[in-house]
C-alpha cells in the first residue's frame, strides 16, 4: 500500500476541539507556569533519557531493521524533521509513550510488537508522533510526574505549592484524555486506513488474541455509534465525565467513536486528497533515506 507523505500538514488540520479548548483552559490553570519553571529547574528530561536508555532496549536501523523502517515510515509520512530514538520495554498491554521535549523519544510496549500487524503498529506509532508534532510533549510528561512534584512543592512551601499541584494535576488530565483524541487523528493519517485503526483500537480495548482472525469491525462500529448516542442524555453526558476523573486515557470506544465521526464529516479524507502534500518529497527522502522492509508485502 502506498501511503501519502503529508508535508504541508500542520497541527491545527487535525487537531481536536475537544484538545484545543481543553488546552485553552489548562493554558489559564493558576500555578501552570510555575510548575513548568520548577520541571524544569530539576533537569527532568535528562533523567528520563538517563532512565529509558539504562533500562530498555534501544532499537535502531542495525540491530531491528524491521521495526525502525516502522518508525521511520511514520516521520515519513508526518514529515518530521529529526526522527525520534525508539525503545521497547517488557510489558503486555498494547501501549506507548512519548517523552522528552527538545529531544523526544518514542517506548513502544513489546506487547505492540508482537500482538499489533504492521500496520496497526503504524498507527500506535503514529499516534505517539502526533505528540510529538502537536507539541503536547511537555504536558504530557508532566502529567505522569505532577504526583511526585505536588510532594516537592509542598515540602518546599508548607503546603502551598501542593494546593497548586493538585489543581494543575486535574486540568493536566482533563487535557491528556482530550488530547489522544488529536493524537488518534494523527496515528489514523499515518496508518491511512480507518480499518487498520479500529482493530488496533479492538486489540487495546481487551479483545482476546485468540480471536483475532475472526474480527468483525462492524459491530465495533455499532458499540462505538451506541456510545455517540449517549451524549444526548445528560445524566448519561455526566457519567463519562465522573468515570474518567483521574484516567490519562479516554475510553478506546469513545476514542474509535471520535474517529469515525472525523472520518465521516470528510476531513480526513481532505488531508489526503491534498496534492500538495507530495513537493517537499524528494528533498525529505534525500536526508532520511528509507527502505520499506517491514511493509514490502503491503
Amino acid at each position: 500500500m502506498e501511503r501519502k507523505q503529508l508535508y504541508e500538514l500542520a497541527p491545527q488540520d487535525y487537531e481536536h476541539n475537544f484538545d484545543r479548548e481543553t488546552r485553552n483552559l489548562l493554558e489559564d490553570t493558576a500555578g501552570l507556569d510555575f510548575i513548568i519553571s520548577q520541571i524544569n529547574k530539576f533537569g527532568i528530561e535528562r533523567i528520563l533519557k538517563i532512565k529509558y536508555t539504562g533500562s530498555y532496549l534501544k532499537i535502531n536501523s542495525k540491530n531491528f531493521p524491521t521495526l525502525y523502517s516502522v518508525l521511520e515510515e511514520a516521520c515519513r509520512i508526518l514529515a518530521l524533521d529529526k526522527i525520534p530514538d525508539l525503545y521497547v520495554v517488557w510489558s503486555y498491554d498494547i501501549n506507548a509513550l512519548t517523552a522528552g521535549v527538545e529531544n523526544p523519544i518514542v517506548v513502544v510496549n513489546s506487547g505492540c510488537i508482537d500482538l499489533l500487524s504492521p500496520e496497526e503498529l503504524l498507527f500506535v506509532i503514529g499516534h505517539e508522533l502526533g505528540h510529538i508534532k502537536s507539541n503536547h510533549v511537555l504536558y504530557y510528561q508532566m502529567v505522569n510526574l505532577m504526583p511526585l512534584f505536588t510532594k516537592i512543592l509542598g515540602d518546599m512551601t508548607l503546603g502551598i505549592g501542593s494546593t497548586v499541584g493538585v489543581g494543575v494535576q486535574i486540568a493536566l488530565l482533563n487535557w491528556q484524555r482530550m488530547a489522544e483524541l488529536t493524537a488518534d487523528r494523527a496515528g489514523l493519517l499515518v496508518c491511512q486506513d480507518i480499518n487498520t485503526a479500529t482493530t488496533a483500537l479492538m486489540k487495546m480495548a481487551g479483545l482476546p488474541q485468540k480471536f483475532f482472525n475472526s474480527i468483525v469491525i462492524e459491530d465495533f462500529i455499532a458499540q462505538a455509534k451506541e456510545f455517540q448516542n449517549y451524549d444526548y442524555d445528560t445524566f448519561d453526558l455526566v457519567a463519562k465525565v465522573i468515570s474518567t476523573m483521574g484516567q490519562t486515557h479516554p475510553w478506546t470506544v469513545m476514542r474509535a467513536a471520535e474517529l469515525f465521526k472525523w472520518v465521516e464529516s470528510g476531513d480526513y479524507n481532505k488531508i489526503l486528497e491534498n496534492t500538495g502534500w507530495r513537493s517537499k518529497s524528494l528533498l525529505w527522502q534525500q536526508k532520511h533515506p528509507w527502505k520499506p522492509s517491514f511493509f514490502s508485502n503491503s
